[in-house]
């Protein structure tokens, strides 16, 4: 639920605005009153502001303590304040109080923190493939990206001796075993101004948590940060004119966001062969940000679809329970027993027919069942959950899955590379669950999934299966659930994307 709005500012922006409005504020109270007293109001809202003198700061004014970002801008704006007063500019008087003494001795209080001097990272020297860059506390940080056949000893190594190294490895197990790097996550090491002696290393172990290790006067320690994101509600639209991956492509965002979205309309919409030139689209989405950096999508909170003129939306709302699912704005439920393919995005080369060519064969014989051209190694979802009841090689069909659902109805994966693992027969998958991979096996000229669907022992066209629709919103939660609808509606239908959660 969209809990309030608010436009986007950068926050060392408000910090520093906040001071120099405050400032100017202060000063021309006491400039055009004349007066030395202690409270003065501001006549169109009659609030009573305290006239903090600019000496009155080497006195103990109680202040919040920024943060390293909030330094920074703070740093630059006391600076051009310091310029501007002793210009003249607010009182052109040189007996005024003047806060050169207090300003030393805000900016002697900064000793000690790290304040990075934002410099371009560069390639070490002794080892490209790292990037080095100044921390701001007088050491250097050494970053990389974890490789094929890495291993954390062996990239402590460069640091370390054999014996730290074992320590640092052994602090590291007890909360994340440095045997479980994966392929493409972050790598630092933050080490003395010469690069030499290692103090701290992070791993980003995903997008939500960090593992720390750190020497200590005891040897090495190890904890693991969870990241605290900024999230930030996102509109997002766009016009479908080749295809809807191209379509957010252009609207600035990643494929994963294609997926998702197409997920979230996966049981109204056959994004296969059903989606069109002019299609459009709409979306409030959340973005998760550390700092000023995107990391990751959050939920589609709200979206809008125009398929073929037909408009389909959904809105995300959590039960009482905590379960997630989409509705349409009357609270009927947009799930299905059945989604509308068993594969996002791909293309159909063969459609359900009694008279095909046989492709191998030169043949015209039945072709029951829906063939999905698509690269190796494309996922297979299950249409609908069910339990396995084949598994296995099947003649001209290859690598082959047949799913049992209620109601007598069967589908059927064929020409697969190969099955997730520790797919067994007699296990029961949930709908959309990937089952399978695309492949070429049994007898096939190329790449693709056939697919296939029985009712009752015999095939019929899986463009026919229909299935229940899920449960509606509960009566007990149709208030809060029209509530919830009504606010994201507000920046589902907004021009900008403008809020923060």
């Amino acid at each position: 639920m969209i809990k309030k709005y608010q436009r986007f500012f950068t926050r060392p922006v408000l910090t520093l605005g906040g001071v120099l409005f405050g400032a100017v504020l202060v000063a021309g109270a006491m400039f055009f009153s004349g007066q030395e007293d202690d409270v003065f109001f501001l006549p169109e809202n009659g609030f009573a502001l305290q006239a903090v003198k600019p000496h009155d700061f080497a006195q103990g004014v109680e202040v919040p303590v920024p943060g390293d970002m909030q330094m920074a801008s703070l740093g630059s704006g006391l600076s051009w304040m310091r310029d501007f007063w002793n210009e003249g500019s607010l009182s052109g008087s040189e007996e005024l109080p003047r806060y050169d003494d207090s300003l030393e001795a805000f900016l002697s209080s900064r000793e000690g923190m790290c304040i990075p001097d934002y410099s371009e990272a560069v390639p070490w020297e002794k080892n490209s493939r790292y990037m080095v860059e100044d921390s701001g506390c007088g050491t250097q940080v050494f970053r990389t990206v974890i490789r094929s056949g890495d291993s954390a000893g062996a990239l402590l190594l460069t640091w370390l001796d054999n014996n730290e190294t074992d320590q640092a490895v052994k602090a590291a197990s007890a909360v994340f075993p440095l045997n479980r790097l994966m392929v493409g996550h972050l790598f630092s090491v933050e080490c003395d101004a010469d690069g030499e002696s290692m103090n701290r290393l992070t791993y980003d172990i995903d997008e939500e948590s960090r593992l720390v290790v750190e020497r200590g006067e005891d040897g090495f320690s190890a904890r693991v940060d969870v990241f605290e994101f900024d999230t930030k509600l996102v509109k997002v639209s766009g016009t479908i004119s080749s295809s809807l991956f191209e379509a957010m492509a252009d609207a600035g965002e990643s494929a994963n966001l294609a997926v998702r979205l197409a997920e979230v309309f996966s049981h109204q919409i056959n994004f296969v062969n059903e989606v069109q030139e002019g299609d459009t689209f709409e979306m409030v989405v959340e973005k998760k940000y550390l700092g000023d950096d995107f990391r990751r999508y959050g939920d589609i909170v709200a979206a809008r679809f125009v398929n073929a003129g037909k408009t389909f939306e959904a809105f995300r709302f959590l039960d009482e329970k905590g379960g997630a699912h989409y509705f349409a704005a009357d609270g009927s439920s947009l799930e299905t027993e059945f989604l509308k393919a068993p594969l996002n995005f791909t293309r159909v080369s063969s459609g359900y027919t009694m008279h095909r060519k046989h492709p191998i064969f030169g043949k015209v014989r039945p072709h029951q069942g829906v063939d999905y051209a698509a690269p190796r190694g494309t996922p297979v979802k299950a249409l609908g959950a069910g339990k396995v009841t084949f598994k296995g090689w099947k003649g001209g069909y290859g690598n082959t899955l047949i799913i049992r659902h209620s109601g007598g109805i069967e589908t059927q994966y064929a020409h697969l590379s190969r099955f997730a693992s520790s797919l067994k027969v007699g296990q029961r998958v949930e709908q959309g669950e990937v089952v399978a991979f695309v492949g070429a096996t049994g007898t096939a000229t190329g790449p693709h999934l056939d697919f296939r669907v029985m009712k009752n022992g015999k095939f019929v066209n899986p463009s026919t299966l229909s299935g229940a629709r899920s449960a509606p919103v509960d009566k007990k939660d149709r208030e809060r659930f029209k509530s919830s609808v009504a606010e994201a509606r507000l920046l589902l239908d907004s021009e900008t994307a403008v809020a923060e959660k």
